[in-house]
């Protein structure tokens, strides 16, 4: 074997496949028959772009195996991407974006309970969680729960979800008795306006007070309001009579928000419609919700009107005549006071605005 004079440890050859000892001038290795001609592959140095995406893969991986840890106990959450990526490709010179998981709390933390309305209310200023609770008919605990809240502080513009129970609680067993309440008319009462708030007839209130269709009314004029009434509702006013501080302004209260059916709804016949609206405030012993459903065309089926403590009502399918043609009603909800009898007969005052009114097509 040729020896290489003059070669210095710094001029020594390897084979870069096996690492032998080869001359300077081989072209095949003699130990491992790499060919030496090839020029060796040469290393990519790693910038600090590819250490930060290393990095970022691993924190990826990272809190996405804590979450699948953590996801049998944590139920009803939702996971959100929150990427701070823009479209398109980064600059060489830029960061790489990385998108990372987080977790966000639902409004409601559980699946729709059967026999409840999920209603959404957007918080307003002055409001508060007693205030939204009294005005759903609801209790403070109920609203925390279905919206995870751990205190009572709410802000102006959160959205909560309301949980309202579908259950009605009406009036029953009740007799109707014959009332003739005392009634003060206020600037823009007509007589059908008057019959409609306190679930009375035109033709009533006429032929009580002996006057025509064609007969003004003016305000302040005293007019007797004929209305058939649960005893409850009667007995009420007395009730109420030592009360104190108990409001006896008309229209105190604003106007009942109308929940379901929805404007121009069309239900089946063969189904009962439930009618619900927003509590206006806790009633007195002598304040009633009066619901009145009427035919937008013609008298027939002209429903009596329902006075309830409660802010829902069950209107059944055999409350309409027997026809096979679809029927429009409407419908509205007013507040009415019952007052105590002060030696002239009992009064009536519309205590609340009245509603909306809203229409329904029953097929």
């Amino acid at each position: 074997m040729t020896q290489n004079i003059g070669t210095t440890p710094n001029q020594l050859r390897r084979c870069p496949n096996c690492g032998s000892r080869v001359a300077q001038e081989a072209e095949t290795c003699y130990f491992c028959g790499h060919d030496l001609t090839k020029a060796p592959p040469s290393r990519r140095r790693m910038t600090w772009l590819d250490l930060v995406l290393v990095v970022a893969l691993l924190l990826l991986v990272a809190v996405w195996w804590q979450m699948g840890n953590r996801s049998s106990s944590r139920d009803g959450q939702a996971e959100v991407v929150v990427s701070t990526s823009t479209p398109g490709t980064p600059a060489p010179n830029e960061a790489p974006v990385v998108a990372i998981l987080v977790t966000a709390t639902p409004l409601s933390q559980a699946a729709p309970t059967p026999g409840l309305l999920m209603v959404i209310h957007t918080v307003q200023s002055g409001d508060t969680l007693i205030s939204i609770a009294i005005q759903y008919g609801v209790t403070v605990e109920e609203i925390q729960q279905t919206n995870g809240l751990q205190d009572s502080l709410i802000r102006a513009g959160a959205e909560l979800v309301i949980p309202v129970p579908l259950v009605v609680s009406e009036i029953t067993n009740q007799v109707d008795v014959p009332s003739n309440f005392r009634y003060t008319v206020l600037p823009g009462d007509t007589i059908v306006s008057i019959a409609v708030r306190f679930g009375a007839t035109v033709e009533g209130i006429l032929q009580a007070n002996g006057i025509t269709a064609s007969d003004l009314i003016r305000p302040e004029q005293i007019l007797r309001i004929p209305v058939d009434v649960p005893s409850t509702v009667a007995s009420s006013s007395e009730s109420a009579r030592n009360v104190p501080g108990l409001d006896t302004r008309p229209g105190s209260y604003g106007a009942p928000g109308l929940l379901e059916p929805a404007d121009s709804a069309s239900l089946p016949r063969a189904e009962e419609v439930i009618f619900r609206w927003l509590s206006v405030d806790l009633l007195a012993p002598n304040e009633w919700y009066v619901l009145r459903i009427w035919p937008v065309e013609g008298s027939v089926g002209l429903l009596p009107a329902v006075w309830t403590k409660a802010t829902s009502h069950r209107l059944q399918p055999d409350a309409l005549p027997a026809t096979s043609a679809a029927m429009q009603y409407g419908w509205q909800v007013t507040v009415v006071r019952i007052l105590p009898d002060q030696g002239e007969g009992r009064g009536i005052q519309a205590a609340s605005v009245p509603s909306d009114v809203r229409n329904f097509t029953w097929r």
